[in-house]
């Protein structure tokens, strides 16, 4: 199962140009000093992050400007409730709910490319955070050709999102 209140070494990962949205990248400058400010303050995990208040986030390393942004990015993989709720209705097997369970987790992810990932042998978030975005990207292709499926392979972009992510919310020690 997956934790979506990651470790904050996670910010490591997450927040670089390959995996966030065009809005946030005024924060990548600040990571290093941040995630070092944030540990510094005793925060372990997202939700010790989220807690912090603005003077807590400037002692940290951020400008004040960007304070509500990086608590937007901070909330930006957070698990959608409303398509949490869809996996039972769109699910053909247990072992298709169980798996989707996961990967819904990840941004965009719904039961077309939750399938995909499954055929292409991902259906847990452990399992997509142990490759690559080429490596992943490569594995749907494949299944993409040897099923004859009417679906695109993901675009690395989105490949290297899911890869972090999954590590983030996969991440059972402290980062």
């Amino acid at each position: 199962m997956f934790n979506a209140d990651y470790p904050i070494g996670a910010i490591d990962y997450l927040l670089n140009e390959n995996c966030i949205l065009k809005a946030c990248y005024p924060l990548i400058p600040y990571k290093a000093l941040v995630l070092e400010g944030l540990k510094a303050l005793g925060c372990a995990r997202k939700s010790d992050a989220l807690r912090c208040s603005d003077e807590e986030l400037l002692q940290a390393g951020l400008p004040e400007g960007l304070l509500e942004m990086f608590r937007r990015f901070l909330r930006m993989y957070d698990p959608k409730p409303q398509k949490m709720r869809e996996i039972a209705a769109v699910s053909e097997t247990p072992e298709e709910e169980q798996a989707f369970g996961e990967l819904y987790a990840l941004p965009g992810v719904k039961s077309t490319r939750a399938r995909l990932y499954m055929r292409a042998g991902f259906a847990t978030l452990e399992s997509i955070a142990a490759v690559s975005a080429e490596e992943l990207t490569g594995a749907c292709q494949r299944a993409i050709e040897r099923s004859a499926l009417d679906v695109k392979a993901p675009l690395m972009k989105e490949a290297r999102t899911h890869v972090a992510v999954a590590r983030a919310f996969a991440e059972r020690t402290e980062g």
